[in-house]
């Protein structure tokens, strides 16, 4: 009789103890559920906000004759922007100066007549698309507007 006493205390400890197991893995699932909705809410990217497009005249004497030049617009009181004005067979075109692979500024090159990122290499050609390196997409075009022969260039503030 005091074996199979202890056989049955034996078998409600195991039951026991497999109980327990089975509630500190769901503590365990539920909490690192928990973690992990808290982690993506806070690390979501939020949603870029739809800004205005706010255009800038460019004074005659920023304008190149030919070629790139690098051009500051001043945006609000004590705050320039950085652009390049690029004049290819008398048309011009407005390019950001921020590479597309990491957001470094990239510089102009007058010896190959390339953008260059002085980060990882990246090369573009006169019109900003890209030659070689890691970046996958041109430089971003800034639009521009003729007005009563005046040039305006929109930038999203």
């Amino acid at each position: 009789m005091e074996k199979i006493a202890l056989n049955d205390n034996n078998l409600h400890n195991q039951k026991r103890r497999l109980f327990l197991k089975k509630i500190i893995n769901f503590i365990f699932l539920i909490a690192g559920l928990l973690f992990a909705v808290t982690g993506l809410i806070f690390l979501k990217p939020k949603k870029p906000k739809n800004r205005p497009l706010n255009f800038f005249e460019i004074s005659e004497d920023k304008i190149p004759r030919e070629g790139v030049k690098k051009v500051d617009i001043a945006v609000e009181e004590g705050k320039l922007i950085k652009i390049f004005l690029v004049n290819k067979n008398n048309s011009i075109i407005a390019i950001s100066p921020v590479c597309t692979h990491l957001g470094c500024f990239v510089n102009f090159d007058r010896t190959v007549n390339e953008f260059i990122c002085p980060c990882h290499g990246g090369r573009y050609d006169i019109e900003g698309k890209v030659i070689d390196g890691p970046p996958k997409n041109a430089l971003h075009r800034l639009p521009i507007k003729m007005e009563n022969g005046k040039i305006f260039i929109g930038i999203k503030l």
